[in-house]
């Protein structure tokens, strides 16, 4: 999606589930343990749903930058 140049409604989708992706892992699709044959969205896909804690950045539950309402919310 997007390499073709071309708007659409599915390449939204996919780019801000990458977007999500980036949020919740903490990586960039561009890092450099995603080049060649690997990527960010492989990465969580072989992780998922058994160890998906290893993937999900663990800043997230870092209770001391967050409230007691975003604590709720993880």
């Amino acid at each position: 999606f997007g390499m073709a140049g071309k708007v659409s409604a599915k390449a939204d989708v996919y780019s801000y589930g990458i977007l999500l992706l980036e949020v919740f892992t903490g990586r960039k699709p561009t890092d450099e343990q995603f080049d060649g044959d690997s990527s960010l969205r492989q990465w969580v896909g072989e992780a998922f749903p058994v160890a998906i804690s290893d993937v999900i950045d663990s800043h997230l539950f870092n209770e001391s930058n967050t409230t007691p309402t975003e604590n709720q919310l993880l």
